[in-house]
């Protein structure tokens, strides 16, 4: 958490707050438009009376800048560590929201409701997306569709692809704000150097236009990101990626591959039935009107 705080310099507002043994950050980041007020960097203990205290001040101190709703915790931008668990708490995943469950407890009597809520879970590789994807990829094979795979220290010859790829993708998503390639380029290896990256970049013409990205960890493989530019992500790209990185971790010999940190209230989100899907956990960002 402390590498992240040099984004910090980039916002509009940010100061840190402290009572007892708990902190937190009172951030504004205007390029989220409808929720500029932010709480995030928090340290805080097990006293329910420390964060009532803890936030009351923050709260306060949020309606001295004009602030309408205080939104968290997000680090000042997704990019960052946000959200935090609100269930499976005894699954470790990397990354991961390793907060104890009294954190939801104490954040819901304060008063904070969820916002925006998370999950992820362990799909089976024998799906019905995996069967119409290869119908797909092999179609956009005979487009002229090139698919690369790069593994380890080669994926990181193409951070400016995934920089491009994903601020062009993510856009106007739930918290999001665009950051400098020079920020992201730091903070891009916080994680991802702490495991063996694969990653599948789509070629057109030789643009890249999208990724799929994931890795092993422990006894599972886990797919953590995947972005395709908005102008084709009517045109079913983002399924033909999908296959291509799904045929690659079986042939691995995983049966299952868990999708990491899925927005439930994004339009492209779904869920399977219980013979496809199981171990799943959950996330929110939570806020409150002050």
């Amino acid at each position: 958490m402390n590498r992240e705080l040099a984004i910090l310099q980039y916002a509009d507002y940010a100061e840190k707050i402290e009572y007892g043994c708990s902190s937190l950050y009172l951030m504004i980041n205007r390029q989220i438009e409808d929720y500029p007020g932010l709480f995030g960097f928090c340290q805080l203990s097990d006293d329910f009376e420390e964060w009532k205290e803890l936030f009351a001040r923050t709260e306060q101190r949020a309606k001295e800048m004009g602030l309408k709703t205080l939104t968290g915790p997000v680090n000042y931008t997704t990019w960052m560590s946000y959200r935090w668990a609100i269930s499976g708490f005894e699954r470790r995943l990397f990354p991961d929201c390793e907060n104890p469950p009294y954190y939801i407890d104490y954040i819901r009597r304060l008063g904070y409701g969820e916002l925006y809520t998370y999950r992820s879970a362990d799909i089976l590789m024998e799906n019905p997306l995996y069967a119409a994807g290869k119908e797909i990829y092999e179609q956009k094979l005979r487009e002229g569709v090139v698919f690369r795979r790069c593994h380890g220290e080669e994926v990181y010859q193409f951070t400016r692809e995934v920089y491009d790829i994903s601020v062009n993708a993510f856009a106007g998503s739930y918290l999001y704000s665009p950051i400098s390639y020079e920020a992201f380029e730091q903070i891009y290896t916080i994680w991802t150097r702490q495991v063996e990256l694969d990653m599948f970049i789509a070629y057109i013409d030789g643009k890249a236009v999208g990724y799929v990205m994931g890795y092993p960890y422990k006894d599972m493989y886990i797919s953590k990101t995947s972005a395709v530019i908005k102008e084709l992500q009517k045109h079913k790209l983002y399924l033909a990626l999908l296959y291509a990185g799904c045929a690659y971790v079986r042939g691995l010999g995983y049966e299952k591959m868990l999708y990491h940190f899925q927005c439930e209230q994004r339009k492209t989100f779904r869920r399977f039935d219980s013979q496809i899907e199981s171990n799943e956990k959950r996330y929110a960002v939570f806020s409150k009107e002050l």
